[in-house]
């Protein structure tokens, strides 16, 4: 009965992919002696191309809509190949990809299907192993199908993978992915944003078939795909398993940002639309509100700093404006929901309330592109306009993309120190304010994070001295610019780019010789 329903389910989906792709690169001119290569990047989730920023797009209430981590760092992967004078697909679940394959969404009732009963509480669904097993293997022929197709149609050079062969989010799709590379023998670079070994994610196997999914394909090892991860502990995990991954970090254009009028109009813009007076201070918190965010620990630093807020009424801010008994210390949630999540939001926003602090919650006008006729905005660099500090209290990142943009916007930032920040972005010698790296052992009574009262206040205290100080801010936030673009540019994303589209040719250059000489033999 599951796998009539799972079938039925799945033949709603469009057998062929709709291919808008266009073709706009004939008129790339490449450096001398290196050829045009076809590049298609495939993950779960994407941002929409620059050129449908200015159309509507449908999005789900809750979902990321493209401005999660990995789909952003999609989009600078994508806007890289293409400076480079490439060809570049990107094939995802959303509408707005160049191949879009519904069925590649892992928030679905499909894929939640499989993911119970392969790595929760147990055979949930299905009278037996065996059965769970036939019903994997119609989802799967389905996606190959389609997956197959994509690469028939677009004929790539190279492929990136997003996240797709690191964590079991959604299996079928990592084992179709893994049999075409198997079978096609294309180059292929996996970028693994998030792994098995991380402490956030935890897969236990209902069954040997569920083992062995976890134990072949997280990560698969094969001659044409080689692997990237975004951090020096992933990389040593993976090293554990006997992989060899180069550390890629997330990037940023550093160059970029919008200029001076811009920004102040879309500054006022914002702060009229929810009404914040131009003299208000506002926290600024652009991560989604997921659990390893610690979302709730912004609450508790913009309570004590609306506590400590007379110590600096009367004192001019870093605009030139001056901070009166009237104006607010307001925070500002930008991060888009996850429908996974929707109970842990609910839990942040009644301890908001219970704070009695000022918060706003902006995410529902937050795109990956800006649409002002629609009130829509992007969430970098646009929201990042309207803030004064940035909030950064996740507990747990690959890397930390919000982090990047709170750099390259120009603003100062408060930082839970997470491990990847400890051990891949302090070193590199960023200036941030520190909530410390240590959550207090009990959790409050609804089950949220809390740090020390003490490390709050002295965080603080440090925020109010730099927003009432017009040199310190721009020296702090310029050296953390600095830092941006000798470590984590768009130049060092295109250096490793271009040695994978070498590699790429390479691999390529072999399978024809092996051809040829099975020809003449």
């Amino acid at each position: 009965m599951v796998i009539g329903a799972l079938l039925c389910t799945i033949n709603q989906l469009p057998l062929e992919s709709r291919n808008v792709y266009t073709e706009k690169e004939a008129d790339r001119k490449l450096p001398k002696g290196v050829s045009l290569m076809k590049v298609l990047i495939v993950h779960f989730r994407s941002a929409p191309a620059g050129g449908l920023q200015k159309q509507r797009v449908n999005v789900d209430s809750l979902d990321s809509a493209g401005t999660d981590g990995v789909s952003l760092e999609i989009a600078k992967r994508q806007a890289s190949l293409e400076r480079m004078g490439h060809q570049v697909a990107i094939c995802s679940a959303y509408d707005w990809a160049d191949f879009p394959i519904p069925a590649l969404e892992f928030d679905s009732e499909e894929v939640m299907l499989m993911m119970r009963n392969l790595f929760g509480p147990g055979l949930v669904d299905f009278a037996s192993e065996a059965e769970l097993k036939r019903a994997f293997d119609i989802f799967l022929l389905q996606l190959k199908q389609e997956l197959g197709k994509v690469i028939t149609d677009f004929k790539p050079d190279i492929l990136f993978f997003h996240n797709m062969l690191s964590l079991p989010v959604h299996p079928v799709a990592t084992v179709a992915l893994t049999d075409l590379l198997r079978e096609t023998e294309l180059p292929c670079a996996a970028i693994h944003h998030d792994i098995l070994s991380e402490g956030a994610y935890k897969f236990t196997p209902t069954c040997d078939f569920a083992k062995s999914i976890l134990e072949g394909y997280f990560p698969p090892v094969l001659p044409n795909l080689r692997h990237w991860t975004i951090n020096s502990r992933n990389q040593m995990a993976l090293k554990n398993k006997g992989i060899q991954a180069e550390v890629i970090h997330d990037t940023m254009d550093f160059n970029q940002k919008l200029g001076t009028a811009e920004q102040a109009r879309i500054r006022a813009n914002l702060r009229g639309k929810y009404g914040i007076k131009s003299n208000d201070i506002v926290l600024f918190v652009g991560a989604r509100i997921v659990p390893n965010k610690q979302t709730e620990l912004a609450g508790h630093l913009t309570e004590v700093l609306q506590r400590l807020r007379q110590e600096i009424v009367g004192k001019r801010l870093y605009t030139g404006e001056v901070f009166s008994d009237l104006n607010r210390v307001v925070l500002v949630l930008a991060g888009r929901p996850e429908r996974a999540f929707i109970d842990y939001q609910k839990k942040v926003f009644g301890l908001f309330d219970t704070l009695k602090i000022v918060w706003k919650y902006t995410g529902g006008d937050v795109r990956p592109y800006r649409s002002e006729d629609e009130g829509l905005y992007a969430l970098y660099p646009d929201f990042y306009a309207m803030a004064d500090f940035v909030l950064y209290p996740t507990g747990w990142e690959g890397f930390g993309n919000q982090l990047l943009e709170a750099f390259a916007s120009g603003l100062p930032v408060a930082v839970f120190e997470y491990p990847v920040f400890k051990e891949d972005i302090a070193p590199k010698g960023v200036q941030v304010v520190s909530l410390g790296d240590t959550l207090l052992p009990e959790r409050d009574y609804i089950g949220l994070v809390q740090i020390p009262v003490e490390v709050l206040t002295r965080a603080a205290r440090e925020i109010m001295a730099i927003l009432t100080c017009p040199e310190k801010l721009p020296g702090i936030t310029d050296h953390n610019i600095m830092v941006g673009k000798r470590c984590f540019s768009f130049d060092v994303l295109r250096a490793h780019l271009g040695e994978a589209l070498t590699w790429a040719r390479l691999i390529k250059g072999r399978k024809v010789d092996e051809v040829q000489q099975n020809q003449d033999s």
